[in-house]
């Protein structure tokens, strides 16, 4: 019996044929993906990625992280922002990405259009408590294209959960961010194991010409 199945891509073209890829932005909102250390050429890539998709049909689904009060976080989150605020109590953390706070915006000139999806979460995976799949099943999704900030949490983390739960990530690598250069790097060895990592020119050559 031949292991060759028509549904399991081989080449990056059919990793991220337009009909069967959404695109991920991952937070690019002011207090997060404004704060990488390559944000400008994470913003210039997340833009030509975002006109590509839109010219080849490509749904573009944008994450839009919201954290509940801090009396609601769950532990191991608030241990996480402890480390990132250098506190050694939870009563010490300030509120931080809370709804209407200016650092919870969208980048400016960066900000979804009416077509596109926006999925508000707390979690560092897309597919944790939000109507992702759903939305992936109504448009025929079957790989996934992540860029936006920060590589070594978001996108990590939305890329391994993907592959647990049968869908094939696309990383691209120059749309994405973090706030140290070494986090970045390490996270994008470890992704090259599990998945295609390329580059913004790659698949937009790819969507233009389908």
């Amino acid at each position: 019996m031949s292991l060759r199945r028509a549904d399991v891509p081989h080449s990056l073209a059919e990793f991220v044929d337009p009909s069967r890829t959404a695109l991920i932005l991952w937070d690019m909102q002011k207090g997060l993906a404004g704060k990488a250390y390559n944000a400008e050429a994470v913003v210039q890539n997340a833009r030509r990625l975002i006109e590509a998709a839109d010219r080849a049909g490509v749904q573009v689904i944008w994450s839009r992280h919201i954290l509940p009060p801090l009396h609601l976080t769950v532990g191991p989150f608030l241990l996480f922002l402890m480390r990132k605020q250098g506190v050694d109590d939870p009563a010490k953390l300030r509120p931080f990405m809370q709804r209407g706070s200016e650092e919870a915006e969208f980048l400016p000139g960066l900000e979804p259009a009416a077509h596109h999806i926006v999925l508000e979460k707390s979690m560092p995976s897309l597919f944790v408590d939000t109507p992702l799949e759903l939305r992936l099943m109504a448009c025929g999704a079957r790989s996934v294209v992540l860029a936006g900030v920060a590589t070594e949490i978001g996108i990590e983390f939305t890329a391994r959960h993907a592959v647990a739960r049968g869908y094939y990530p696309v990383i691209a690598e120059d749309a994405c961010g973090s706030y140290q250069p070494a986090n970045h790097d390490r996270s994008i060895a470890y992704l090259r194991d599990w998945s295609p990592v390329t580059t913004t020119a790659e698949i937009c050559s790819i969507w233009a010409a389908a």
